[in-house]
C-alpha cells in the first residue's frame, strides 16, 4: 500500500468536488507565515503519512503570520514515530461546531466502513473506552454503499438528526472517491461539520493499492517516496519498485531486513516459515521477497542484483516449495545474470539452492555453469537448505560488497 500525504489525499477529493479547507504545502517557517498571511490565520500541519500528528503535537493553530513562525519551526522539529517532518501542510482554519468520524477500509477481500460521531485526536481512546460508539458495516463491493444505507449507518452512530442528511450524502461520495483512487484506505478525522452547518474534510488521510498504479498515473512517482514499517525506503528497495513498475511482466517485491543471509524465497506461508526457521538456527535474514508466477525474469535480475550488492552479506538462499505456475528456470536464469554483472563467486560467498517443479532440469544445467552454487537435491526440505546455508553464512563471515 502507498500511504498519500494530506496535501495529496486533499487533491484527489477536492477535484471530485468534495469539501475540503484551503491549503498550501511549505518547507520553511517562513513559508508557512506566508501562507497564513494569506489564508488570515490557519493550521501548521506535519505533512507526513501517518495518523497521530495532532497527539505528537504536530498541529498548531495560529492566528497570524507572527505567531506562524516559531509553531512551523516547532512542528518542524517533531518527530512521529520514526517519521521526520520535513515539510508542512497549511490549511485554512475551520470553525467547527461537531467532530465526526469515518474511514473505509477492507477486511479482507471486501469493503467496510466504519463512523462515529465521537471524532478528533481522541478516536483511538473512544474506541477502547466506549467501543459500541463506533459503527461498522460492510459494503457490498458490486452496489457499492447507497444514501439510504449511509443514512441508516450514521442513524446507528446516533448522529444528530439534523445532520443525517449531509453526513449520508458526503458518505456516499466519499466511497465513490475511495473506490475511484484504487485506495485501501480513506480515513476522515475530523470529518467536521461547521457553525454554519456545512460538512467540511478538515482531517483526510488515504492509503491506494501499489498494484493498481497502471489505472493512477498520477500516483506512480508515489512508488518511490514511500516508508515500510515507519521508515523511509532503502535505495535497494526503490530500484526494486521502480524496475516492478516499468518492466513487464508480473509482480515482484523486495524489502531490506537487518540481517546477512540473502532470500529469494515464495510460496505464501513458505516464504514466513523460512524466516522462522532462520531466525531458530541462530541466522538473520537480510530481506525478504515475493513475487507472482508471471513472466517477471527481467524483474528478478534487477532483485537479485540488489541483495548480491548489499554491504556484509554472508550468503544467498534460493527456497521454494515445489513450483506448480512457475519456472525453475526462471529463478536460476536470473540469479545468473545477477552472478555475472555483479562479480560474485558462489566458491566464495555461499548460496544454497532448494528449488523443485517446471523446468527443473534446465535450472539445473544453468547452475551448474557456476561452481560454488550448492543445488540441493529433491528430496530435501526447506529446513535441511536453512540449516546449511545458516552453517555456511556462518563460517564464511561477512562479505563487503561489490564495486
Amino acid at each position: 500500500m502507498i500511504r498519500l500525504t494530506e496535501e495529496k489525499t486533499k487533491a484527489w477529493l477536492a477535484a471530485r468536488g468534495l469539501p475540503v479547507p484551503k491549503g498550501a504545502v511549505a518547507n520553511t517557517p517562513d513559508e508557512a507565515a506566508a501562507v497564513v498571511d494569506r489564508f488570515g490565520g490557519g493550521v501548521i500541519k506535519a505533512l507526513v503519512a501517518t495518523g497521530r500528528r495532532g497527539k505528537a503535537g504536530a498541529v498548531k493553530v495560529v492566528a497570524n503570520a507572527a505567531e506562524a513562525k516559531p509553531a512551523a519551526a516547532s512542528v518542524l522539529a517533531v518527530q512521529i514515530g520514526e517519521h521526520s517532518v520535513e515539510r508542512l501542510y497549511v490549511e485554512s482554519k475551520v470553525s467547527i461546531d461537531k467532530e465526526f468520524y469515518l474511514a473505509f477500509a477492507f477486511d479482507g477481500r471486501s469493503p467496510s466502513v466504519v463512523a462515529s460521531i465521537n471524532g478528533g485526536v481522541d478516536i483511538e481512546e473512544v474506541h477502547r473506552q466506549s467501543p459500541e460508539s463506533i459503527i461498522h458495516r460492510p459494503i457490498d463491493s458490486v452496489t457499492g454503499i447507497r444514501f439510504w444505507e449511509a443514512l441508516d449507518l450514521w442513524q446507528s452512530a446516533k448522529a444528530p438528526n439534523e445532520n443525517l442528511a449531509s453526513l449520508a450524502k458526503i458518505t456516499v461520495e466519499l466511497w465513490q472517491a475511495f473506490r475511484g483512487a484504487d485506495a485501501l484506505t480513506l480515513e476522515l478525522n475530523p470529518l467536521a461539520v461547521t457553525v454554519d452547518k456545512k460538512v467540511s474534510l478538515v482531517g483526510a488521510m488515504m492509503g491506494i493499492d501499489d498494484n493498481a498504479l497502471f489505472r493512477q498515473p498520477q500516483w506512480q512517482a508515489e512508488s518511490g517516496e514511500q516508508t515500510i514499517g515507519g521508515r523511509k525506503q532503502t535505495r535497494g528497495e526503490l530500484t526494486v519498485a521502480e524496475a516492478n513498475r516499468t518492466l513487464p511482466g508480473g509482480a515482484v517485491r523486495y524489502t531490506e531486513l537487518e540481517g546477512n543471509i540473502g532470500l529469494l524465497v515464495g510460496g505464501g506461508g513458505a516464504s514466513l516459515l523460512v524466516h522462522d526457521m532462520i531466525l531458530a538456527r541462530g541466522g538473520k535474514p537480510a530481506n525478504h521477497t515475493d513475487s507472482s508466477p508471471g513472466p517477471i525474469t527481467e524483474k528478478l535480475k534487477v532483485m537479485l542484483r540488489e541483495i548480491l550488492t548489499r554491504p556484509n552479506m554472508a550468503g544467498l538462499l534460493i527456497a521454494y516449495n515445489h513450483l506448480q505456475m512457475a519456472r525453475c528456470d526462471v529463478k536460476i536464469e536470473a540469479l545468473a545474470d545477477a552472478l555475472r554483472k555483479t562479480g560474485v563467486d558462489p566458491r566464495k560467498f555461499p548460496i544454497v539452492v532448494r528449488l523443485a517443479g517446471p523446468a527443473e532440469a534446465r535450472a539445473r544445467e544453468l547452475a551448474a555453469e557456476f561452481p560454488g552454487i550448492q543445488y540441493l537435491d529433491d528430496d530435501a526440505s526447506l529446513d535441511d537448505a536453512v540449516r546449511l546455508i545458516v552453517e555456511k553464512a556462518g563460517k564464511g563471515g561477512l562479505r563487503e560488497a561489490s564495486a
